[in-house]
């Protein structure tokens, strides 16, 4: 492992008496593991470790899990008949300086995966090859089953296989190179700082007159968290004109303390509206992915009024041409057969009419009366027959 030669070149730099006795202990703690560091979540200063040796006692030291790829210093005290002896120990990360993986990160997703990635040193050598190790609270170590390669280099890992990791895991990432010392890269991770979180399960929407309450479940995660430990951010959007239009709402966040619940006042116009949740952690707000839109509401007033537009038009189109059929035919029959004509009443269809007409004849005949004929009849006897 490369925290023993980590530990070799610690002991190198090591030549005064009372260092020597630093190097008995050093060798003590590093004997039964491979690693520089034992798993203790104790003290405040992640660069200054401090080791006592006391007389007649077994050495103790503890050790919080640290980043030491910057470089660490260690204070080793020893008392010896009355006597303390201090020793600072300061060590730097070994190798060409820029040959170490930069840019690690580990990212939980769906539960049960994680990936990490890591890009190649700008300092580090064609025939760099990176390692990734794994050790976890309960000293439980592994190395990364699944590389992922870029031009036949590591630059990521893949598991499918969890277990055994803890609440906080140190992460090693070391390197080896036929021309050069590759530095290492370390880093202590917290699961849950890591993990991004499914969208929320089951989301439904039920309305009434005046509101639609809106449900989820919280999401699965690798460790059962109770509602407070998430929040949720909602995106409810109303629909507008057709389904690739909306109008841009902001966004809503819920606390998991809520009930997993929000009321959303149901507009005026009964429009159709889509939700989507993601989720996050309560303390950090590192959004997952969005779920699927749910639809509620109705549609969008004003396409409904589009439509009965649309229906006025076309019944007044279909009433026209109605008419206009019906007329067609009505002049067609009224060709075919023609009225039958009338003995006209003078005297009750039109008696003004009437009355005017014969008082003309009446004046006009009257008037000739200035050549008025007068005609003389004679009175003739016949003779009498004889006898």
């Amino acid at each position: 492992m490369k925290t023993r030669k980590i530990t070799e070149a610690l002991l190198r730099r090591l030549g005064s008496p009372g260092s020597l006795l630093a190097t008995v202990v050093l060798l003590s703690m590093v004997l039964d593991s491979a690693w520089l560091l034992t798993q203790e979540q104790q003290g405040d200063d992640l660069f200054s470790k401090k080791v006592t040796w006391v007389k007649d006692s077994e050495c103790q030291c503890t050790f919080q899990d640290c980043s030491l790829h910057g470089g660490v210093t260690l204070t080793v005290e020893v008392h010896v008949n009355q006597k303390r002896l201090s020793e600072m120990l300061v060590y730097t990360n070994p190798g060409r300086e820029g040959t170490a993986a930069q840019n690690f990160s580990c990212v939980i997703y769906d539960a049960d995966f994680m990936n990490c990635s890591w890009a190649k040193g700008r300092a580090a050598p064609d025939d760099v090859q990176y390692f990734l190790y794994i050790r976890s609270k309960k000293r439980i170590e592994r190395e990364c089953p699944r590389y992922l390669k870029d031009s036949g280099t590591h630059v990521g890992c893949h598991l499918q296989d969890l277990s055994g990791l803890t609440s906080y895991n140190y992460f090693l990432v070391n390197g080896t190179s036929q021309e050069t010392g590759i530095q290492f890269f370390d880093s202590v991770l917290l699961l849950k700082e890591i993990e991004q979180y499914n969208p929320p399960d089951n989301i439904t929407v039920q309305c009434n007159e005046s509101h639609c309450l809106i449900r989820w479940e919280k999401p699965r995660t690798r460790q059962q968290w109770p509602n407070r430990e998430f929040q949720y951010q909602l995106d409810i959007q109303r629909q507008v004109r057709d389904s690739s239009n909306f109008l841009l709402s902001p966004k809503i966040v819920v606390f998991g303390d809520s009930g997993n619940r929000y009321n959303f006042p149901k507009p005026g116009s009964k429009a159709k509206h889509t939700v989507k949740i993601r989720t996050a952690d309560a303390r950090k707000a590192h959004w997952g992915a969005w779920s699927q839109p749910v639809e509620f509401g109705s549609e969008e007033t004003e396409s409904s009024l589009v439509h009965i537009y649309v229906l006025l038009v076309l019944g007044t189109l279909v009433c026209g041409l109605t008419l206009g059929c019906l007329f067609k035919r009505f002049l067609k029959s009224h060709r075919l057969f023609p009225p039958v004509p009338q003995i006209k009443d003078k005297l009750n269809d039109n008696h003004q009419v009437d009355h005017e007409m014969l008082w003309e004849k009446f004046t006009h005949e009257t008037g000739k009366s200035d050549k008025e004929e007068v005609l003389t009849v004679e009175t003739v006897s016949e003779a009498p027959a004889k006898l």
